[in-house]
């Protein structure tokens, strides 16, 4: 089920909250396999994503605890793997952004892939998406995966990433741009984002 999710996502919503439901035993049942809880984590997030807070409360906020719960478990089964460090983070901003959990739980992450670029679009991405108070509290990973995210990544990825920048990163995005070399900002511009044009 979480292949076809990720090759397609063509799944009812129905289909994936029942297959989801199963995933309580993962937890319960204390399994660490990775394959087995990649699998779990796919499904509860895609279960969350999908939920509205709006329509309908009571399955949200269901699904909004079991994905706490399950990311938790992941986490205490593979706590090097930065990317599930950043779902926890996601799912907990997702309920409630409490600024210093996220930022200690981000700074988990930044420190177990500091210049994976995969991680480095990812996080960035999801900073883009939280609070003033929240990147201050973690100024210095924020700090530290813009400047790293614009001097070594491939500007074919970074440009699209950052051509909607919120009002809370762009200060950071502005000051790691004044020290990249010409070069890099001039391809930088040939993908779309020229650092010299920022508000």
């Amino acid at each position: 089920m979480a292949e076809r999710l990720e090759q397609s996502g063509q799944i009812s919503p129905e289909t994936v909250a029942r297959t989801a439901a199963n995933t309580d035993a993962i937890v319960s049942g204390d399994y660490c396999r990775s394959d087995i809880v990649m699998a779990g984590t796919t499904l509860v997030l895609n279960r969350l994503d999908t939920a509205s807070e709006i329509t309908g409360y009571e399955a949200w906020a269901k699904a909004a605890d079991d994905a706490e719960r399950y990311m938790r478990h992941a986490v205490s089964c593979m706590p090097t793997d930065s990317n599930l460090w950043l779902r926890l983070a996601i799912v907990r901003a997702v309920i409630a952004q409490e600024p210093k959990s996220i930022a200690r739980l981000m700074t988990m992450s930044a420190r177990l892939a500091p210049a994976d670029e995969l991680a480095l679009l990812a996080r960035v991405y999801f900073w883009n998406h939280l609070n003033v108070a929240t990147l201050e509290n973690a100024r210095t990973t924020v700090e530290s995966d813009v400047r790293l995210l614009l001097k070594l990544g491939d500007s074919r990825k970074v440009a699209p990433a950052l051509t909607r920048i919120s009002a809370a990163l762009l200060p950071y995005v502005k000051q790691a741009a004044t020290q990249l070399p010409a070069n890099k900002k001039g391809s930088l511009t040939w993908f779309g984002f020229n650092p010299d044009k920022l508000p």
